[in-house]
């Protein structure tokens, strides 16, 4: 079962939206993406000048403050919205709140969908020179526009956008995800696009699979209800998740046992996921 699922990721790792006809291949994704459930592809080409910008925002990450003394993550965090209406789509950045401190910060609340974290948590927020960086704001728009759903919405759509970076500095210092289990994220859409992955490490394994699989260690997973398992590999790499079609997970990464340098290794992620808001009185 399993390999016969892992055949169907051909199919889809094929499929790139930035080839020769935009719409044509943008179309044909978004239809995979609505079949299957998820999406295995390759994003936008960045921009040289995007790319400085986002490149130094990741290597200025703080640690997360949430993440267990062990584990080696770094996170920063921002969100927007976009109003389905409007012709002309464009993230409507909100503003940050201040700690004691003066720091800026964002808030970022996951509801009961997170078994190691059950309220909101305040992330760095991400800096204003790389919310106005081209390659952001466009694929945020690239990926709204490849869900399905919310156009029709009459509230403005609730984005999130968060920085990860995962570093490893030997085999015994693993780089862990949140949470380190099959899982989902509780927004209707998930996408991910790797920024930078070194070439000391290992692991980073994607999967993808059955929604009854959700919150189980990758161990303890019946292996024929994984859709798909892929590694992101090179800049732009991305995939995108319907959040109750199915639930996923990422490995740890470790640092290669004999690598000749002193540096850590690290992969560097931008997640980007797409909520309903709502009307409260």
């Amino acid at each position: 079962m399993l390999t016969e699922n892992l055949s169907k990721e051909v199919e889809l790792s094929r499929i790139n939206i930035f080839d020769n006809n935009h719409d044509f291949y943008s179309s044909k994704l978004k239809k995979l993406f609505q079949s299957h459930g998820y999406i295995n592809y390759k994003a936008s080409v960045v921009d040289i000048e995007s790319k400085l910008i986002i490149s130094n925002e990741f290597r200025k990450l703080e640690k997360d403050p949430f993440s267990p003394p062990n584990t080696q993550r770094f996170r920063r965090y921002g969100n927007a919205l976009i109003l389905p209406w409007e012709k002309e789509k464009k993230p409507i950045w909100l503003p940050t709140t201040k700690n004691n401190e003066g720091t800026e910060l964002s808030g970022y609340d996951q509801g009961n969908n997170n078994p190691e974290h059950g309220s909101i948590r305040y992330f760095n927020a991400l800096s204003e020179q790389v919310k106005r960086s081209n390659y952001l704001n466009k694929i945020i728009i690239e990926d709204y526009n490849l869900t399905f759903g919310l156009d029709e919405y009459y509230l403005p759509i609730y984005v999130g956008i968060h920085f990860v970076k995962l570093t490893s500095t030997c085999e015994q210092s693993l780089g862990i995800s949140s949470p380190d289990c099959f899982h989902q994220d509780g927004e209707p859409f998930t996408f991910a696009h790797l920024f930078y992955r070194s070439n000391n490490i290992i692991g980073g394994e994607n999967y993808i699979a059955h929604p009854s699989e959700r919150n189980k260690r990758l161990e303890d997973v019946n292996s024929a209800n994984i859709y798909s398992q892929f590694t992101l590999k090179n800049i732009s790499d991305s995939f995108a998740v319907h959040d109750s079609s199915v639930c996923h997970y990422v490995s740890p990464i470790k640092k290669i046992k004999n690598d000749q340098f002193n540096i850590p290794g690290e992969r560097w992620m931008i997640l980007i996921d797409y909520s309903l808001t709502k009307q409260k009185i």
